[in-house]
């Protein structure tokens, strides 16, 4: 009795995000991670970035592909370990991973990316039932106020407004 009520209990905490969702969230997630393998290794997972680690090729784009596809079956595995240190992990690390993205014209994208970005980070401390360090959600708010107004101006300087 007590096993079927556990499972229904898992389906439905399973069940809190729509599949559209969770491959946007995940589509975010491993930019991340990749992006932290880049500039921050020691953060990512010991087993995972051994792995990306592996990765060789002169193709950038098609390390690119295979890296991201690491990364993507490490997290839709059913793995306890998250692929980075979310208790350790540090606001100002995805404030910089923010700052970092473009879009494919160099340009850097406007408030619909970053608030996708931001939602993609939450998704990876509630996919791992990790709680985030006490500052995080905190520092990140007063973050996205600036960045918010960083874009208008840019969208008005533009003419893009």
């Amino acid at each position: 009795m007590m096993e079927e009520l556990n499972d229904e209990v898992q389906m439905v905490r399973n069940n809190t995000v729509n599949a559209k969702s969770k491959r946007f969230y995940l589509y975010g997630i491993i930019k991340y991670v990749l992006w932290l393998h880049d500039h921050k290794p020691g953060v990512v997972e010991p087993s995972l970035r051994a792995l990306l680690d592996t990765v060789a090729t002169d193709d950038t784009t098609e390390a690119y592909k295979q890296k991201q596809s690491h990364v993507k079956l490490y997290v839709e595995s059913d793995r306890r370990e998250p692929p980075l240190d979310l208790v350790d992990s540090n606001v100002h690390d995805f404030e910089c991973f923010l700052m970092s993205l473009r879009k494919k014209d160099g340009k850097k994208p406007g408030k619909s990316l970053y608030g996708s970005m931001r939602s993609s980070i939450f998704h990876l401390y509630r996919l791992y039932d990790v709680q985030m360090p006490d500052n995080y959600d905190n520092e990140l708010r007063k973050f996205f106020k600036g960045l918010k107004r960083s874009v208008v101006r840019r969208q008005q300087e533009s003419g893009n407004a």
